[in-house]
């Protein structure tokens, strides 16, 4: 998976950290959610793509919101890809 963002120089600053800290995460075998405030009322429009180099399944509405792990109502979402995990169990086992 590839993904395309247009953000500024702090944004993507803030972004490479919260990266490095998923992968100090994944290696030490530790879970935890972890969050980017999103300031969309701000100069955040990052304009996100996603493409993939493998088949890899629609994001249906169903699939979306099993990623849905919390939500405060007001937008404050929380999102793991586990229950998605579930729902694929028919599709091939190396794009699980």
């Amino acid at each position: 998976m590839t993904v395309k963002m247009q953000v500024t120089v702090p944004q993507a600053l803030a972004l490479q950290a919260m990266f490095k800290h998923w992968n100090r995460l994944a290696g030490w075998g530790s879970s935890r959610m972890i969050g980017f405030f999103v300031d969309g009322d701000g100069n955040f429009k990052p304009k996100c793509e996603c493409t993939f180099s493998a088949n890899v399944p629609e994001l249906t509405d169903e699939l979306e919101k099993k990623t849905i792990v919390s939500d405060d109502g007001n937008g404050t979402l929380n999102f793991d890809f586990d229950s998605v995990s579930w729902a694929l169990s028919d599709f091939p086992s190396n794009l699980k």
